[in-house]
C-alpha cells in the first residue's frame, strides 16, 4: 500500500526524533525540515498543541535561524 508517510504513526515518531536530535545539536542547516514538519504536525493535528504556542516555537526556531545566518 502506499500510505502517505505522516499517516504511519512509527513514521512521525521517528521523524519527530530526528527533528528533535536537530533541534538540540542546532543543526540550522536542517532547521527547515523541522519548520516543515511542525507546519504538517500542527495541520494534521491542530489541537496537538495550541496555535499560539505553535506560533512560538515557529517564531524562536526562525529567530535562531536568522541569528545563526547573520553571524555565519
Amino acid at each position: 500500500t502506499n500510505t502517505p508517510l505522516l499517516e504511519v504513526p512509527c513514521s512521525i515518531r521517528v521523524v519527530a526524533a530526528e527533528a528533535w536530535m536537530v533541534v538540540r545539536a542546532r543543526d540550522i542547516k536542517h532547521f527547515e525540515r523541522v519548520l516543515e514538519f511542525l507546519d504538517v504536525i500542527h495541520t494534521l493535528l491542530p489541537h496537538l498543541v495550541t496555535s499560539i504556542k505553535h506560533m512560538k516555537i515557529i517564531f524562536g526556531l526562525k529567530t535562531l535561524r536568522s541569528a545563526y545566518l547573520m553571524t555565519a
